[in-house]
């Protein structure tokens, strides 16, 4: 491996918090059938999970891996997942802890756990048991406020999604679509899934790695929930197709389609403020439906900033017990850990490559 910084790291999510409640993709994301080897991270909060994957992207990055970094759902600044590829070779690093438990799917084969738990004083947490006890339930509870705030918000977002597919001229919007993908002759059938943008202690956040692909890039305006219907009439023709692209869904609903990339074509079809493609047009909503929308946004707005006020008060006590198990920890154990995974990983990516 030679250092080189050039290649851009590609940022995304694989869980949401969403209407429904938490959703993961790690089971796609992370398959055991994709990678060589897989690193699951265990460990309390605060015992190094988040840092040890940025510093690992960081040093393969510098090495001329193809890195994708996978972000946590609540907390956009913190990691929950490193994918490396060299070659043909491709390893992942990933938090195994709640909400996305994962354990070793094919042990040893591919599998592999990491403890960060040998580098805490076990004596220090005893003696603190409570306390991260009353903290742990109150982080638990703050959680469960925020989903049922998401819940409230949804239950107006379905309000106003059914009037929009009740009023959206889905033939005016195909054709339209059709156009998009009339010279498209392409053979790769895989669908990829990623997600682009979470809602949790920021409200609502967007990564921006789809607007450093480069390629052409299709805009859609509009009410974002009628540009998530004619984003989804996309998804449809090119599964129809068999139009290999990643698809992005929407963070609150992930039956709605946020974002769409054909690598194959360097196309990316995404939402904007400004764009060629003005999804309302294919929106017409009577005058009672207006009036019912209108209502129904207030509530859905107001559910949502209650909902991210949680979401602060949940983080907040995550980091109140990330600095106690802090204490605990001998982070001189972690980082002979760390260097004794990042040379095993360095041998499985050069290996016949």
């Amino acid at each position: 491996m030679n250092k080189n910084t050039t290649c851009i790291i590609a940022k995304y999510f694989a869980a949401a918090n969403t209407y429904r409640g938490f959703k993961s993709y790690f089971d796609r994301v992370f398959s055991s059938d994709d990678y060589d080897r897989i690193y699951v991270l265990k460990g309390g909060p605060g015992t190094g999970k988040s840092s040890f994957m940025k510093k690992a992207s960081t040093f393969l990055h510098e090495r001329e891996c193809v890195i994708e970094e996978i972000y946590c759902s609540s907390d956009p600044d913190s990691l929950d997942g490193v994918i490396a590829k060299f070659g043909n070779k491709k390893i992942a690093i990933l938090d195994g802890t709640a909400p996305h438990e994962r354990d070793a799917v094919i042990p040893g084969a591919i599998d592999e756990i990491i403890n960060l738990g040998h580098g805490w004083d076990t004596s220090w947490l005893t003696a603190r048991k409570k306390e991260i006890l009353d903290i742990s339930n109150e982080k638990s509870l703050a959680y469960k406020t925020a989903y049922s705030y998401l819940s409230l918000a949804g239950n107006a977002y379905d309000l106003i999604l059914n009037a929009h597919k009740t009023n959206f001229d889905k033939t005016r919007a195909k054709i339209t679509a059709e156009l998009i993908f009339k010279n498209i002759l392409i053979s790769e059938s895989k669908i990829k899934t990623r997600l682009i943008s979470s809602f949790g202690k920021q409200g609502s956040w967007r990564l921006d790695t789809l607007s450093k692909i480069q390629g052409e890039h299709i805009k859609v305006c509009g009410d974002e929930v009628s540009g998530s219907l004619f984003l989804s009439v996309c998804k449809n023709i090119l599964e129809s197709k068999n139009i290999g692209f990643t698809h992005f869904p929407c963070a609150l609903d992930q039956s709605a389609t946020d974002a769409i990339y054909i690598p194959e074509a360097s196309l990316v079809i995404d939402r904007d403020t400004e764009g060629e493609i003005n999804a309302d047009e294919f929106i017409s909503l009577p005058t009672l439906e207006t009036e019912r929308i209108k209502k129904a946004r207030r509530l859905w707005q107001d559910s949502l900033d209650e909902a991210k006020r949680w979401f602060v008060i949940a983080s907040d006590l995550h980091f109140r017990l990330e600095k106690i198990y802090g204490e605990a920890m001998n982070f001189k154990v972690i980082d002979q850990i760390f260097g004794s995974t990042l040379t095993e990983i360095v041998n499985i990516l050069e290996k016949d490559t």
